[in-house]
């Protein structure tokens, strides 16, 4: 994120470094999934998490209404209807407009988005709007924040205190400083190539062009050319092998 998102960052706790400031010691690797397993944040703790971070974005951000507002809201609605319903009443999703010149977007765990109105004054059509969105409530869904946070704990806590650890959920509710993480998210290679390929079928779905991925990537690559890195791009890197996906994902839909 550019340099306005870097004030919510700093104004907030400093987050998972602080978690993982108990112990250096290495878990044992045959126990690394039980481990994750006991230390990843529960659905509650994470709207929890993400409802307070959610707080103080609003803080120091004026939110967007009036038309804006309702077309972010529109197509997180019309999204959102079309997911199972597993994922439709899991998490509490929730859209808003951030007042920002940067081109960027991003969910918190729990189902609040964000669009900054940068990115979306650039975006040519709500097939555009529906790639950033579909993409965001992936990470939402599938839990991606949760399961960094529990493999970080996992490599930084020593392995009796992994399976030992009982409550792990009001833990991370009280932990000190793990509101900050919320704000500090880059994901592996592998959630993002997850949230690129589930939001398309997610926007397919709901009556989207796929092919507005694609020209949401292209939108990206012009605001790159034109002068710095779009601070979208910083949290979500737009690589080539990315882009040669999503080409196949969109051509094996056309035979």
């Amino acid at each position: 994120m550019m340099n306005r998102i870097q004030t919510v960052r700093v104004s907030l706790p400093r987050a998972l470094a602080a978690l993982g400031a108990a112990a250096a010691l290495l878990a044992v690797p045959v126990q690394t999934a039980r481990a994750r397993s006991i230390l990843m944040p529960s659905v509650q703790d994470q709207k929890k998490l993400g409802a307070q971070a959610a707080r103080d974005v609003e803080k120091q951000y004026k939110l967007v209404g009036g038309a804006p507002q309702r077309r972010v809201e529109k197509v997180g609605k019309r999204l959102v209807a079309a997911l199972g319903k597993k994922d439709r009443t899991t998490w509490d999703y929730r859209f808003r407009v951030l007042n920002s010149k940067d081109l960027n977007a991003f969910a918190l765990p729990g189902g609040n988005m964000y669009i900054f109105s940068g990115l979306l004054n650039r975006l040519k059509n709500d097939n555009e709007l529906a790639a950033v969105m579909a993409h965001e409530i992936v990470h939402v869904r599938k839990e991606h924040w949760a399961r960094m946070a529990a493999a970080s704990q996992t490599r930084s806590l020593g392995l009796s205190v992994l399976l030992g650890a009982t409550g792990a959920d009001k833990d991370w509710y009280n932990a000190a400083g793990v509101v900050n993480g919320l704000m500090d998210l880059r994901y592996s290679r592998k959630d993002e190539d997850e949230a690129d390929g589930e939001g398309l079928n997610n926007m397919v779905a709901a009556g989207y062009n796929p092919n507005g991925m694609l020209q949401l990537f292209q939108v990206l690559q012009s605001a790159e050319k034109s002068g710095g890195t779009p601070a979208f791009m910083r949290d979500h890197p737009l690589t080539s092998d990315r882009i040669r996906k999503t080409r196949q994902r969109i051509a094996a839909r056309k035979h």
